[in-house]
Formats: structure tokens, sequence, C-alpha cells
């Protein structure tokens, strides 16, 4: 009886480690979609707008169906902002700890009157993204933003595949997001991030 109490314990703390609805270790959670709450989106817009060098930000969320909600985030200590690099305190491991968000500026340009398709070449993930992401074997996704309403997202499957020596990483297909910001944001409930 002590050894079926034990397991029993063993199993739970093994468990509330991850998000609402999940189950174990990152690789045991497998998500169809990436969804922005709309506060979640538009403070997201809104931080790309008003920064010029890159940041991180620690995702929180949970498991519904089979999508991966962001409902909200934290900013770490910031060490390093800089155009092209950003250096952070880890994201702290959570119940609702899902991953992190960095954006990727682009240097020099008018976002107003930037083409979309322009922006949208500067979401990739790096190399060093890539190792970060991997080390962090608690995180299920990770997203970058290359515009304030464009992002692309990252599964762990989609990292785990990718050959070592490449320099960067382009967004799966169907995974490269313009978000739809704006409108009556009291009407809203959750956006979904990418169309079925």
């Amino acid at each position: 009886m002590k050894y079926v109490g034990w397991l029993l314990i063993l199993s739970v703390s093994m468990v509330t480690g991850r998000p609402t609805g999940t189950s174990g270790g990152a690789g045991g959670l497998i998500f169809d979609d990436l969804v922005l709450s709309p506060a979640v989106s538009d403070n997201i817009a809104l931080i790309f707008e008003q920064f010029d060098t890159e940041l991180v930000l620690c995702l929180e969320g949970e498991r519904r169906g089979r999508d991966l909600y962001i409902t909200d985030f934290r900013m770490p200590h910031i060490l390093v902002s800089e155009t092209g690099r950003v250096q952070a305190a880890g994201c702290r491991a959570g119940r609702r700890s899902v991953g992190t968000w960095h954006n990727h500026p682009y240097p020099g340009s008018s976002l107003v009157n930037s083409d979309p398709s322009l922006l949208a070449r500067n979401c990739y993930l790096s190399r060093t993204d890539v190792v970060d992401f991997e080390r962090r074997d608690d995180a299920l996704v990770t997203v970058v933003s290359c515009a304030p309403q464009t992002f692309a997202y990252w599964k762990r499957s989609d990292v785990e595949s990718m050959a070592g020596d490449l320099a960067v990483l382009l967004p799966p297909e169907g995974q490269l997001v313009h978000s739809e910001i704006g409108g009556n944001r009291l009407d809203r409930t959750l956006t979904q991030a990418r169309k079925r």
C-alpha cells in the first residue's frame, strides 16, 4: 500500500509542473494550433512597436482541447538588449509556463510603410534561438515577432527534426501568422492564431 501511495505522489508531482490539461514533459504535449488571447496579442504588438532592440517574454497558458492558449506573459530580468541580441534571466518553470516570445525588430524600417512580406522575412529562429529552445526542456513553444501584428511559432517537434548545421530555421507551413489587432475589444473572445 505504501508503494501505491508513493507512486501516486510521484505521478502528481510530475504532472503539476505542466499547464492545465497537459501530460508529463514537453514531448508529451502535442497541440494543433497556437491561440493568443486578445490582451496578449495587443500587448505584444505594443511592445514590438516601442522597442528597436530584442526583448524576451515568458509565455503562460493552458491547453484547451488540442490547442495551446497563451493567456498571459511575464518579462524576465533583461541583462542585455541590443539589435540582434538579447540576454535575459531564465523563465521560471511552473504549472502555466509554456515557452518564450522574443522579437526580431527590422532595423531602420518604418513599420507603417514597410511591405509585410519584407518584415515577415525576419520571422525565423537563429541557431542560438534553437539551442535556447532545446535547452529548456519544459518549453512547448517558442514565438518570434517580426512586426507588431506578425509572428511565427515553432513547436518542439519543429526544431527536434532540424539539421544541426542550419544557420536559420524558417517557420513551418501555416505557422507564420498575421494576427488581427483592434476592432471592438469588448466583443472579442480568444483570437485564433492561425486560420484552419
